[in-house]
C-alpha cells in the first residue's frame, strides 16, 4: 500500500479537500457501523468496504498525502505502544519461523499460479504475476513488458486485499472459540506523549521512506514508538479513538485504490480468484497450525504473519485483534525484503525465457 515512490509528502490541495472529507464521512460510516456490530476489525474493513463499493458508482477523492502520512504514523504509533520489556517474548521463535516463512511465501506463490494455469488456463508469466503475495506496484509496472494481461492481474492482486481484510479477523476470531481477544488492560498514554510520539514517528517514517523502503512511514513511526515505550517514557497503550480513528483513515485510503477497478471483469474471474486466494490462504494455514504447535506461539499470531499480502493491513488488524503485533510485524517485514530480492531476478529470467512471445501471452 505505501510504496516509497507514492508521492506520500505531496502536500494537501484545497481543490481535493472536501472530496477527501466525503471520502472520509464514507469510511467513517463503514468502519463505526462495523464497529457498532462487533464485526472483527470492523473499523478497517468497514471503512475499506464502504469506500471500495462506493467507487461502484462514483469515483470518491483517493486521500492526499498529509492524510496518509497520520493514517500510516498514527497505526505505526499505536502498535509501538505494545513494546514493553516483555514483547520480545517470541523472539527465540523467530529464526525458524521466517525460515519456515520464507518457505511458505513459495508454495503460496506456486499454489496460486497452478489455480490460474491449471483451472483458468492462463500463460504461466501471468498466473505467476497474479500470485506473488506482495510488491503489486512492481508487478503491475512489470506485467506488461512480459506480455501479461495487466487488468487481469491487477483484479487478482487488488482482490486479495477484500478478501484479507474482511474475512481474516473471522477465521482468527472462530478460532479462539469466538472470543474476540482484546489487548491487556492498562493506562493510556496522555497526550503529552501521544503527540511528541507522533511526530518523532513521522520524522524517522520519512526518512526511511526518502531512502526507498516499502512502508516506510508505517515501520518508522512502530520503531520510534516502539523505542520511546520500551526505554519507558511511554508507558500505556494508544487511546480508543486512536485505534478507532487510524483505521479509519487507513481504510478509507485502501478502499480508493478501487477506483477504476473493473468489478465485471472481476465477476468473470470470480472463481479463478476465489480459488487461487483460496489455495495460498490453505497454504498460509497448514504453516500457520505448524508454527504455532512448534514454536508456542498463538495460532492467530502466526496466521496473520503468514498471510499473504498486505501487511500494513495485516500489522493493524493484528493490533485490534488482540494478537501479537510485533511479531506479525517483523515477518511482514522479512517477505517484503524476500519477494523484493528475489522478484527482480525471477522476473529477468522470466524476461529471456519469454523473448520474442511476449505477445502471445497476452492473448
Amino acid at each position: 500500500m505505501a510504496g516509497a515512490k507514492d508521492k506520500i509528502f505531496k502536500w494537501l490541495s484545497l481543490k481535493t479537500l472536501p472530496g477527501e472529507c466525503v471520502t472520509l464521512a464514507i469510511g467513517a460510516f463503514g468502519g463505526l457501523l462495523f464497529t457498532f456490530l462487533h464485526i472483527p476489525g470492523g473499523a478497517m474493513s468497514g471503512s475499506v468496504i464502504a469506500v471500495a463499493l462506493t467507487t461502484v458508482y462514483a469515483r470518491p477523492t483517493p486521500l492526499g498525502g498529509p492524510l496518509r502520512v497520520l493514517a500510516l504514523s498514527t497505526m505505526g504509533m499505536a502498535i509501538g505502544t505494545v513494546v514493553g520489556p516483555d514483547t520480545f517474548a517470541n523472539m527465540a521463535a523467530y529464526p525458524g519461523s521466517m525460515a519456515l516463512m520464507a518457505l511458505c511465501v513459495v508454495l503460496m506463490t506456486l499454489a496460486s499460479t497452478a489455480v490460474w494455469t491449471l483451472l483458468m488456463g492462463w500463460p504461466p508469466a501471468m498466473a505467476l504475476l497474479s500470485s506473488v503475495p506482495g510488491s503489486m506496484s512492481y508487478i503491475l509496472s512489470v506485467s506488461m513488458s512480459l506480455g501479461a494481461d495487466a487488468a487481469k492481474v491487477a483484479v487478482v492482486q487488488m482482490s486479495r486485499v477484500i478478501f484479507l481484510v474482511t474475512v481474516l479477523p473471522f477465521i482468527v476470531v472462530w478460532e479462539s472459540g469466538g472470543q474476540h481477544a482484546a489487548l491487556a488492560q492498562t493506562a493510556v498514554d496522555p497526550l503529552s506523549v501521544i503527540a511528541p510520539t507522533l511526530a518523532i514517528g513521522i520524522v524517522t517514517g520519512a526518512i526511511l521512506t526518502r531512502v526507498g523502503m516499502g512502508g516506510g512511514m508505517l515501520f518508522g513511526a512502530l520503531a520510534a514508538s516502539g523505542v520511546i515505550h520500551y526505554l519507558g517514557y511511554g508507558e500505556g497503550r494508544a487511546p480508543g479513538w486512536v485505534l478507532v480513528g487510524g483505521q479509519i483513515l487507513l481504510g478509507s485510503w485502501v478502499g480508493t485504490r478501487f477506483v477504476g477497478f473493473d468489478w465485471r471483469l472481476f465477476g468473470k474471474i470470480c472463481i479463478g480468484t476465489t480459488a487461487s486466494v483460496g489455495a495460498a490462504m490453505g497454504v498460509s494455514v497448514l504453516f500457520a497450525m505448524t508454527v504455532s504447535t512448534f514454536f508456542d506461539v498463538s495460532f492467530g499470531t502466526t496466521l496473520m504473519a503468514y498471510a499473504p499480502g498486505g501487511q500494513d493491513a495485516m500489522m493493524i488488524l493484528a493490533l485490534s485483534l488482540g494478537v501479537d503485533p510485533i511479531f506479525v510485524s517483523a515477518h511482514h517485514l522479512a517477505r517484503y525484503f524476500l519477494i523484493n530480492l528475489t522478484l527482480p531476478f525471477i522476473i529477468a529470467r522470466m524476461q529471456r525465457a519469454s523473448g520474442a512471445g511476449n505477445s502471445e501471452d497476452a492473448a
